[in-house]
């Protein structure tokens, strides 16, 4: 006999939205809303999966004579593996021993000829190659610019953005990105997942953002598909 199971999803913090909850038996799939609540019918000895990115997927069975009302769930994070890596010893120049030598060298030629120092030193108009050297050492002592540091885009960000913007709203979720507003948690935690640079939501940067939630999109509803046809 069927049942409806009712219950909360859970991490060990608060509760999880976008959640996708599958009857493994019947294919009938659900997905958790903001307050981590779900409901899906199933019979004892069905199989409910309950998916979302990030999190290690978690399967029940439901049990005969059970009742399953407010039911909960607590899904755990994954953990990152890297693959070994091995790094092979290389030889690179170092520019701050490079500089401290090159100082210490030429402070100590200063100290034993001062006199070629001077612009009028040279009475034969030969190039002063120690003038040049000083020269080329102050040029070498400039450090190049540094890029700005990396810095995805914040869970805050991303809902700021779709509440605030004039373009990248529900609408053009719904109408553009193609994906129905009950998956909008769903997908901002796959957005999340991707590491997207925080230099798009700069307004100069507006259409290739637009464009990056249309790529994800259709990455998301692709790996949508594949964990509902599983």
């Amino acid at each position: 006999m069927a049942q409806s199971i009712t219950g909360t999803v859970y991490d060990d913090k608060s509760v999880i939205a976008g959640v996708l909850i599958k009857n493994l038996r019947t294919g009938i799939t659900t997905i958790s809303d903001y307050e981590g609540r779900f409901i899906v019918d199933a019979k004892a000895y069905d199989s409910i999966s309950f998916y979302v990115f990030n999190y290690q997927e978690k399967t029940i069975i439901i049990k005969e004579g059970v009742d399953y009302k407010n039911f909960v769930i607590e899904l755990t994070h994954k953990v990152n593996q890297l693959d070994e890596v091995f790094i092979e010893k290389e030889i690179s120049f170092k520019e701050d021993a490079f500089n401290e030598g090159y100082e210490s060298a030429l402070a100590r030629h200063i100290r034993l000829y001062p006199e070629q120092y001077e612009f009028n030193s040279n009475p034969n108009n030969n190039l002063n190659f120690v003038n040049i050297g000083k020269r080329l050492w102050r040029l070498i002592k400039k450090k190049k610019p540094q890029p700005p540091p990396f810095i995805p885009i914040s869970l805050e960000e991303y809902i700021g953005v779709f509440r605030e913007d004039t373009i990248i709203n529900d609408r053009f979720l719904i109408e553009t990105v193609k994906i129905p507003l009950e998956f909008k948690p769903l997908f901002i935690d796959f957005c999340l997942s991707k590491n997207v640079d925080s230099k798009l939501l700069k307004e100069k940067n507006k259409l290739i953002l637009i464009q990056t939630f249309i790529d994800l999109g259709e990455e998301f509803l692709e790996l949508l598909q594949t964990k509902v046809d599983d």
